[in-house]
């Protein structure tokens, strides 16, 4: 866990190089450099896949950020104790993949036919970026704290805990103690509201503010140096490393696509296969988050869980429909250009 990577401190700069978005923005461009140098091999214009790549971006970060405030208004934005700005800061995580997906999907569809480009090849080619993305997502996931997995068993060897709260990699300038600017990591502060860990058995009675029973954690830029430096030995419960296993699965999908790129008989097919195989390792990872109210033998799913069954059932009936099409979906950008321009098509002839 690494919150922040770069802490300018409070006497230099007031900037901070957070965990989570640096993996966001090295997702985005190393999906960016795939999708463009597969562009050039499917016979495409690589700039216009930079193109649909901002747009997804812009519009992939607004889906999630939705999802993810729809999902938590009761008990995170709404109430005199919450602020209203809280809702677009997603420097510490707080985005909902699935929102991302449709809102990113759907404006590059939009986009695609406003132009009249093919739809499917351009889908098949930005298909594993985009789980390329959802695997650096997931290690930023990491990197913050959230999305962590249930307990573990005992002596479980994956078996990870999370600290109190992390330092940044790199700490310049002054702040208050040597975890700077750092939030108490989401897992430590869950099980301790939930009573996993308690006062004083797990916890030190100065770490925490507030009468005996409804207590709560201070924040990590309130202690001193002294009690930063002892903070820092102390560690949530073993928990399954839910965010490194699907970070793992994320990148195995996008090397079946590339993979399958090869094989497919239907342009477009590549794009519905990552509407298959995605929403079952969501569907499993669901199942051993510990963020996350479920009982899967009470069929008590979570909101991810329901959105899984119906991404895989769209991307079986899209995979049928396509039988039902022709195997291309369009002329080639060479073709397209020679059309619009029959006079260089006969010079070059």
């Amino acid at each position: 866990m690494r919150q922040i990577i770069i802490d300018f401190g409070q006497s230099f700069l007031p900037i901070r190089i957070y965990g989570y978005g640096l993996m966001l923005v090295l997702g985005f461009l190393i999906g960016i450099f795939l999708a463009r140098h597969r562009a050039r091999r499917f016979g495409e214009n690589a700039d216009t896949v930079t193109t649909l790549g901002l747009l997804a971006l812009g519009a992939g970060v607004a889906g999630a950020r939705i999802a993810y405030v729809i999902e938590r208004w009761d008990t995170q934005f709404s109430g005199p104790g919450n602020s209203f700005w809280e809702i677009f800061n997603i420097t510490s995580g707080g985005l909902i993949y699935y929102g991302g997906v449709l809102l990113a999907v759907l404006a590059v569809v939009t986009y695609l036919g406003i132009k009249r480009l093919p739809a499917r090849r351009y889908l098949d080619i930005i298909a594993p970026s985009l789980m390329i993305g959802l695997a650096f997502g997931r290690m930023g996931c990491f990197l913050n704290g959230c999305c962590y997995g249930g307990e573990a068993k005992q002596g479980f060897p994956l078996a990870m805990s999370f600290p109190y709260a992390s330092q940044p990699l790199l700490k310049l300038g002054s702040s208050p103690n040597i975890f700077g600017a750092a939030n108490i990591s989401p897992a430590y502060s869950h099980e301790f509201s939930s009573g996993r860990i308690s006062v004083p058995a797990d916890v030190p009675a100065w770490l925490t503010t507030g009468p005996i029973g409804a207590a709560s954690l201070k924040n990590p830029r309130s202690l001193t140096p002294q009690e930063a430096e002892q903070a820092t030995h102390l560690r949530s419960l073993p928990l399954l490393p839910s965010q490194l296993l699907e970070m793992a699965g994320a990148a195995l999908i996008a090397g079946i696509l590339l993979v399958y790129s090869r094989l497919r008989l239907r342009e477009g097919q590549v794009f519905a296969l990552m509407l298959i195989l995605y929403p079952p390792l969501r569907f499993l990872m669901e199942m051993i988050r510990g963020d996350n109210l479920h009982d899967l033998l009470a069929l008590k799913l979570t909101h991810n869980q329901y959105s899984s069954m119906i991404m895989v059932a769209v991307g079986v009936a899209i995979w049928l429909g396509l039988h039902k099409l022709p195997a291309s979906c369009g002329a080639f950008v060479l073709q397209r250009q020679a059309t619009k321009h029959p006079k260089n098509r006969v010079a070059t002839q």
